[in-house]
Order: structure tokens, then sequence, then C-alpha cells
């Protein structure tokens, strides 16, 4: 072990020769490094850094003994020796203060104590996150937005690969950057978290929506914004933003008034136009790209990304446009993002468990004709403003609204007083239901061939699924188990 003095003057030496930006991952050669947090990003960061071999130790520290730890356990033992603390109630021991940096995970919160514990220690504080972004900026499209990101950067890496690049996709979705090989561009979807600590822009830069999210993480709105935007802090070289975002637009020219935005939406050079007839065409320009009823995409808010990742992709300078109409005919939805299941009974059943903010459940919305839906909401009740759904729904009556176990009850119970408010309560029908069973059979019984029945909770599934992929897979269970029985 290394002496604590010793270690502590080593530290301060090396501090004083950090980079401005976030120091890349050659930075670590011959240091000692504390691995905060043993989830999948942590993983990742322990396997490259163990096959580069360059780190003179590495240490792990986590405030959770379940199974990340057990897993971390099993697959580094003594290699890398994981302790498992709780912040609030005792100290970090004293060889994890011996490391020359520490990299967090993103699901650490700032606010929390874990991390307060760490940043006591007074050595540098960075993220595996900010250390690929600090290597690969060059090279990279960086997306991120409170709903959109997932879609938009899936395709992104879409449109370069069927252009012939040799492009990676990871990030947020759920590849860790560490865990992919770099290639020619890298495709990187990035949450409020991983913004947060990241100090070098990617060169391509897509902002796809702003709204208040995850406030328990960041401690409140202002600051969630600041976190959010902070991807643009190193003055990339490209920037795409969604132009028809008021909230996204007013706080962008807030903190950055003097930086370069391709703005996407109404009025805009990459702009949606209707059809006329319900449908709409994308335009760059005076140019039609492709017709709405050619993709696969539903909701104007999905042609919006599709915008943004053409501008984004065309900015590498590597895009076939002659097969962007094609790729676009060829992209298939994200699973758990407005993901249709098909059924004999001519319902439409639709599996969007990914939209966990009212927001989100508000575009699913509006992606179907209102008086055809059946919408399933409710999950985790964060205390979050329903109001963007709730007042959509009053003024776009759906046929059925279902309130699932959670924040159901209170959502119907606003949605009822919205409806009365604006005299549409007989148009739609309202209950709560006790599980996902009962949701699914009272749907059934109310909806018709052509009718679609949505699962769209806007709010997230922890209390009640382990996510919400295993909330998304009840959905599915209940509609096969009651096909047969239409019940």
């Amino acid at each position: 072990m290394i002496p604590v003095a010793c270690s502590q003057t080593l530290t301060a030496h090396w501090v004083r020769f950090l980079p401005k930006q976030a120091p890349g991952l050659t930075s670590l050669r011959g240091r000692s490094v504390l691995i905060v947090g043993v989830g999948r990003e942590g993983r990742a960061l322990a396997d490259r850094l163990l096959a580069e071999g360059m780190t003179s130790a590495l240490f792990a520290l986590d405030g959770q003994d379940g199974d990340a730890a057990r897993a971390w356990r099993e697959n580094y033992g003594d290699r890398i020796a994981l302790s498992v603390i709780n912040p609030a109630l005792e100290p970090i021991p004293d060889a994890l203060a011996t490391a020359d940096i520490a990299l967090l995970s993103p699901g650490i919160p700032k606010t929390g104590a874990l991390y307060q514990a760490v940043a006591a220690l007074g050595i540098p504080m960075s993220s595996g996150t900010a250390m690929f972004v600090a290597d690969h900026a060059k090279t990279m499209v960086g997306v991120t937005g409170s709903k959109g990101k997932s879609t938009t950067s899936a395709l992104v890496h879409h449109l370069l690969v069927g252009s012939g690049v040799d492009a990676a996709l990871a990030g947020n979705m759920g590849i860790p950057v560490w865990g992919i090989d770099p290639r020619e561009f890298q495709v990187v979807e990035l949450s409020s978290y991983q913004c947060a600590g990241v100090d070098t822009s990617p060169s391509i830069v897509v902002l796809t929506a702003l709204f208040p999210e995850h406030l328990d993480w960041h401690g409140s709105e202002q600051v969630y914004y600041d976190d959010k935007l902070h991807l643009v802090a190193g003055s990339p070289d490209y920037v795409i933003a969604n132009g028809d975002d008021v909230i996204l637009k007013r706080e962008l020219r807030k903190r950055y008034p003097d930086l370069a935005v391709t703005w996407v939406g109404q009025g805009e050079d990459w702009h949606l136009e209707a059809d006329g007839s319900g449908g709409h065409w994308l335009h760059h320009g005076t140019t039609r790209i492709a017709h709405s009823s050619s993709l696969n995409l539903r909701g104007n808010h999905n042609l919006r990304n599709a915008l943004m990742a053409i501008a984004a992709a065309s900015l590498t300078g590597k895009l076939d446009g002659t097969s962007v109409p094609g790729l676009l005919e060829s992209f298939e939805p994200l699973a758990h993002r407005l993901e249709p299941i098909s059924d004999p009974s001519g319902v439409v059943f639709v599996n969007d468990s990914l939209a966990t903010n009212p927001q989100a459940a508000r575009a699913a919305l509006e992606a179907f004709p209102s008086d055809q839906v059946i919408v399933l909401i409710g999950g985790h009740d964060r205390g979050v403003d329903y109001s963007p759904l709730v007042s959509h729904i009053a003024t776009n009556p759906p046929k059925g609204v279902i309130g699932l176990p959670g924040s159901g009850q209170k959502l119907v119970d606003l949605c009822t007083q919205a409806l009365s408010a604006a005299h549409q309560l007989g148009s739609t029908q309202l209950a709560v239901a006790a599980s996902m069973e009962q949701a699914v059979v009272m749907a059934r019984s109310w909806a018709g061939p052509g009718d679609y029945v949505v699962l769209s909770p806007g709010a997230p599934s922890f209390g009640y699924y382990r996510d919400y992929e295993e909330r998304a897979q009840d959905f599915v269970t209940w509609i096969t188990a009651t096909k047969e029985t239409g019940r």
C-alpha cells in the first residue's frame, strides 16, 4: 500500500498538471484508480483497465451490497477488491484514500452521501464516460434529451451504417462506452447524469428535448438544465437542436448565447410540412426527403427525431444522401417505444413502457386518433407535474384511460377533473386497475377492431417492476394470455 501522506503528495502534484478538459484513459498510466459504482458501466470500465494493464492499482467502492456487488466479486475477486459501505454511517476505508483518481458511475447522484464521501477524499474525480469522450470527441456524435435520445441515436447509427460507415452505437441505451471497440464514428446516447461529468464536447451534439427530469438526482430544475446542457460546454463543432421545444430553446440560449445551433422545426431549414391529409413530408429547405407514410415511426416527435438524425449524420461528411429515404423506411422502432403488438382481434396493442414521464406519454397519445385509443397510465409517483399529460387528455379525450398501480388512481382523478372542467367527461371511459392483468382485460372489453391499447405509463416502473422491460413483459404476457378468451 502507498503511504497516505505520500499518496496525497503524488495526487497534489498530478492535479497541478491535469489538463482543463477531462483526461483520457492514457492519463491513468501508472496511477491507482478507484472505481465507484459496480454496475454495468463500472464493470465495462474495469474490464478495459485490466485489458490495457496501465494502472498501478485498482480499487472498487459501492454503497449497496446487492446483485451488482455479488457479480463484481465473482468476476474480479482479489484482482479488484470491492468495499461496500454505508457512507452515512461509516468512512471510506483508508486504503481507498490512496487512489490517484476516482471514476464514478453516472447513477451516483451528486446530492448523495456516497458522492460526498468520495469528494471529501480530496482526489480528482471523473467518470469513464468523460474519459471516453475526451479520447474520441472528434469521431463522436453525442445525443441527449429529456426524451427521444434513444430513437435519435439509433437513427443516426442506422443512417451511417447504411451509408457504409463503420460506426458504433453505445451509451445510456444499455451498451457502456468502454464495452465497445472504437470505430470510424461513435454514436453515443448520453443521460443527464453522464452529461454532468463530461468536460469535452463531442464533435457533433444533438439535443432532442428539455423538461424537468430526475430532480432527485440533480437537486433542482435549474441544476438539471445546467447538467443536461453541459454537453455543449466544451465547444462542439456542431449542435443540432429541437427548435420546436420552447424550454430547450430558452435554456440553451440563456446559458450559451454565442453557441451556433442548427435548429430543427417549424420555420427552420430542417422541418416538417403537412400534406393536407394527416401526413407529413420531411424537408431540408425545399427538398422533400421522405413521407411519413413510408416510415415505421409514429408521431410528429419521432419524425422530428428523424430530421435531427439526418442533419447530424450529414455533418459527419459520410452520409449517402441518395440512400436516406430507403434507410428511413427500413428503420424499425426500438423496443418499448411505441412498439406495435399484433393481435387477432384487430385491436392494436402498443408497448410504450419506456415513456416514464408525462411528456413522453403525451407524445404517444398525439401519435394516435384520440377517439380510438385506450391508454394505460401510472406507476411510481415521483411527485412530478402531470399537467402536460392531463391537459392533453382533457382537450383530446381518448376512448379510455386506465390507471395502473401506483400513481394510476391519482392520474385518473386528475383526468376526471380536467375532462369535467372541459365538459368532456362523457366521452371517455375511466377506471383504475389493481394489476396489469386487470388493465388488459378491461382494455379488451372497451376496444374494438382498429382501436389502440397503449401502455404509455408516464411514470417509472420501480416499486412495482424491476424495470420498464419487466413492465413491458407483463403487458405482453397478459395480451397473450387473453388472446383466445377475449377477456
